[in-house]
């Protein structure tokens, strides 16, 4: 009955024409009733004013909290990288599966799923690291990584667990003062293995004019450094140890199960590393001219170190074949 009251329409109240209706109107009540007329007329107005005001404040609410909802539904999400949290140190999470590395300090490197392209056939067109040998798809894979040295202090070599007494420091004639050392980053010496394989794999392209024999006609160096590589590679990648897991399709042409290797990984945001060596690099000429200061300390490599070296070809063979270091 309380909501029938509130959404009636307001009852008109029309005075009657005449003095004499009004005269006869109020002649005909009695004084009780005449009473409680009048205070229906005084209070039923007040109730409808409350209601309405009430109904105004309800929905000024619902609009209010509905739009607070819309707002909170369109912020952005939690930052999905601890390292974007004010309170933790640029790459926290990294940092606790990687060695101490400048990189770690001086830019930020996300995390973010990437899908391999991971397919046996090539796209069409195809991705230019998988086409025939040409100067565009060497340039192409020279671009992805830049073995140039960088500079570190003291402490970064110290970090690393490194001897700064042994290491290579960067002459004080660089402008990087006098307790300065070369690095390089390992991720690129990595690609540039990689690099070594797939030209192997190529053999009459990249290397018939130089070893017109075939590989077994190569020197000794040549050989050795593909083995470092892929030895190199294939430890980096059990370091690594990528858990991901990958499923399997069926065919309408084998009767096997086919793997399917176009997954998601976790990777570091790569471009953001390479912009940071390229920005940061150092000159890698100079640095290959350079040569050995006076007293500075030095390792002794091992007599076949120094054979593949060419060392014998200007030096003298003592014939020793046991002392030295194999680097």
């Amino acid at each position: 009955m309380r909501f029938r009251t509130i959404f009636q329409w307001p009852h008109q109240y029309r005075a009657l024409r005449g003095s004499n209706q009004d005269e006869l109107v109020h002649d005909s009540l009695d004084d009780g009733e005449a009473n409680q007329c009048s205070s229906i007329v005084t209070i039923e107005p007040k109730r409808r004013v409350f209601h309405t005001i009430c109904l105004v404040w309800l929905n000024l609410a619902w609009f209010i909290m509905s739009t607070t909802m819309l707002i909170f539904s369109l912020a952005p999400p939690q930052p999905l990288y601890d390292d974007r949290v004010p309170e933790r140190p640029r790459n926290f999470e990294l940092k606790h599966v990687s060695m101490p590395s400048p990189l770690l300090d001086e830019v930020d490197i996300r995390i973010s799923p990437r899908r391999m392209d991971a397919t046996l056939l090539n796209t069409k067109p195809p991705a230019i690291y998988r086409r025939e040998p040409s100067r565009d798809v060497d340039l192409a894979w020279e671009l992805l990584y830049d073995t140039r040295p960088i500079a570190l202090t003291r402490a970064q070599v110290e970090a690393m667990g490194k001897d700064p007494a042994s290491a290579v420091r960067i002459p004080a004639s660089w402008g990087r003062g006098n307790d300065s050392y070369f690095g390089r980053v390992d991720a690129f010496h990595q690609l540039h293995c990689l690099d070594a394989l797939r030209r192997e794999a190529r053999f009459d392209h990249y290397y018939a004019d130089r070893y017109p024999g075939g590989f077994n006609t190569t020197g000794g160096l040549h050989q050795l450094h593909l083995t470092h590589c892929a030895w190199l590679l294939a430890q980096n990648i059990m370091c690594a140890a990528s858990t991901d897991v990958y499923t399997h399709v069926w065919t309408d042409t084998l009767e096997h199960p086919f793997p399917d290797f176009q997954i998601q990984h976790q990777c570091k945001d790569y471009d953001a590393i390479l912009a940071w060596q390229r920005e940061n690099a150092l000159d890698e000429r100079e640095f290959v001219a350079l040569r050995r200061p006076e007293n500075y300390p030095f390792r002794v490599m091992t007599h076949e170190f120094k054979d593949i070296h060419g060392w014998f070809n200007t030096h003298e063979d003592d014939g020793d074949f046991e002392s030295g270091e194999l680097v």
